[in-house]
Order: C-alpha cells, then sequence, then structure tokens
C-alpha cells in the first residue's frame, strides 16, 4: 500500500470510496455533488485529499482516502454550542450553498502565525472490511505518515475527528483523542445510517502529556521554516516526492511545462542558500 496527493482525475474514485464502513454520512444533495466538491477541495491550494492505493495484478487500486479542511473558527463554535453529527456533511453543504466555512490561504497564513488553525478529517472509509483485516492494519500505519507529510510546518490549535464505529473511536482514543460528543443516539435519523455509530473525538496541546514526543506534538508545536518555499514551489516539489514528472506535475498542477521548470530553478536556488552543497 501507497499514499500520494490525489489530483483531478482521482476524484470520480474518491467519491466511489466514499461509503461502507466508518464514511462520512451524507445528505441527497451532498452526495449527488460530491465529485464537484472533490474537485474544489482539490483545486484549493491550503486543503489536503490524500489517496491511498493497493497493488493489485492490474496495478494500483484506490482503497481509501484522507481529507483534512481548515475550519472558519467561527462555524466550530456554532458547532460546540449545539453538536449535531456528520459536522464536515455540513461544512460541504455550506460549500454547496456558496458560504466560506473553510480558511482561505491568507487566513490561513495569519492563524499560522499566530495561535494556529483548527483541522476537521474526514473518517477514513474501509468499505466492506473489518478494523482487524490486514489491509485496514497497513492504512493505519500509513495514515499518520500521510498527515504529517500533509501537515508539516502548520500551527495546529486542534484535530476534530468524527468516526462512526465503535472500534476507530477506541482505536483514536488509545493515540490521545478525547471523546467531546457522543451523538449515536442520532443513528437511523435523518439521513444517518441505523447501523451508524458518530462520535466526535478532538486532540489539542492540552491533551498531550507534558513532554510527550509524538507525531501530535510536532503539529502542534512545529519547527520553523528552513527552506523558505513559496507555497507553489512547494506544491511542485511535494507532489515530485509521489514520483509525478515534470509533464504529471504540470497536469496536475494546471501549470506549463516550462512554469514547471522555471519553479525547479527557483526551488534549487533557495536550496543553495539554505543548504549549501
Amino acid at each position: 500500500m501507497r499514499f500520494r496527493e490525489a489530483t483531478a482525475s482521482d476524484v470520480p474514485s474518491i467519491a466511489r470510496l466514499c461509503a461502507g464502513r466508518n464514511a462520512l454520512p451524507l445528505e441527497p444533495r451532498v452526495r449527488a455533488s460530491l465529485p464537484d466538491l472533490l474537485q474544489r477541495i482539490v483545486a484549493a491550494p491550503v486543503h489536503t485529499l490524500t489517496l491511498f492505493e493497493v497493488s493489485t495484478a492490474t496495478g494500483l487500486q484506490p482503497f481509501s482516502f484522507a481529507c483534512s479542511l481548515f475550519l472558519q473558527e467561527a462555524l466550530l463554535d456554532e458547532y460546540l454550542s449545539a453538536p449535531y453529527p456528520a459536522l464536515l456533511n455540513r461544512v460541504l453543504a455550506r460549500l454547496l450553498d456558496g458560504d466560506r466555512p473553510l480558511l482561505t490561504l491568507d487566513e490561513l497564513r495569519r492563524a499560522n502565525a499566530g495561535a494556529g488553525a483548527s483541522v476537521a478529517i474526514f473518517p477514513m472509509p474501509l468499505g466492506d472490511l473489518s478494523f482487524t483485516d490486514p489491509r485496514v492494519g497497513e492504512l493505519r500505519q500509513l495514515a499518520p505518515q500521510a498527515f504529517v507529510r500533509c501537515h508539516a510546518g502548520f500551527r495546529l490549535r486542534a484535530l476534530y475527528y468524527e468516526v462512526f464505529t465503535d472500534d476507530v473511536a477506541e482505536y483514536l482514543r488509545g493515540g490521545g483523542y478525547r471523546l467531546l460528543h457522543d451523538l449515536s443516539a442520532c443513528a437511523g435519523t435523518g439521513f444517518i445510517p441505523a447501523d451508524s455509530r458518530p462520535r466526535m473525538l478532538r486532540l489539542t496541546p492540552d491533551d498531550l502529556a507534558p513532554g510527550a514526543m509524538s507525531l501530535a506534538s510536532q503539529m502542534f508545536d512545529p519547527p520553523l521554516p528552513q527552506l523558505g518555499l513559496t507555497p507553489a514551489e512547494q506544491r511542485v516539489a511535494l507532489r515530485a516526492m509521489d514520483g509525478s514528472s515534470d509533464r504529471a506535475l504540470a497536469e496536475a498542477l494546471g501549470l506549463s511545462i516550462d512554469t514547471v521548470r522555471s519553479s525547479w530553478r527557483s526551488i534549487y536556488r533557495r536550496l543553495a542558500d539554505a543548504a549549501p552543497g
């Protein structure tokens, strides 16, 4: 199994993956618009969408996905005052209605220079597999690596992770997440499936033991930037780390080959300044 940053061409596969155990419940109009909403997330410069793939006899096939959205604090304040299941369904519905539930790049920069930004994490769908399936075990090993890869350098103030099965909830609680709201009584109401067990968990710096060294501690107290790459240069470098060619980079990012090559020249100049030799 491997992970990589998703591209626009992956969106149909990701939309199909949003089903089965632990998948985010979606109201019908959001479900119908999911491909368009995912395209908007892929195109945004600040939100992350990661695809996990497994090797099969016919090549790499989509297995699951991870997605993180930087939320406006006003939306979270509203949610915390009157909790409801499927927070990210509401976020997607507001996007569909033309609202602004997500941080812009400038807002994220300001948050990053201050107290940090709050992130809501999509539940990772498991299809029809049990939590003890070996492939789910591989996913559990890779998911933290993918999270750090996507969020390294951001200053986070809280991680909100809503899950929909008992086993995933207990796994996260074992990793330090605190149960914020148990909304399992809402199962079978509205668009929430009867077999769903919605629970919102949250991780903040206060939940970590003093002096704890973990992947989470890196998110709450990130190291200072060393290379000084611009956001555009970062996107080129990160996709290249996934093994993308310059031509694939150009296609995925909507750039010309000449622009990609110009980005590389700029990246190498910055690297020469930061790490001579």
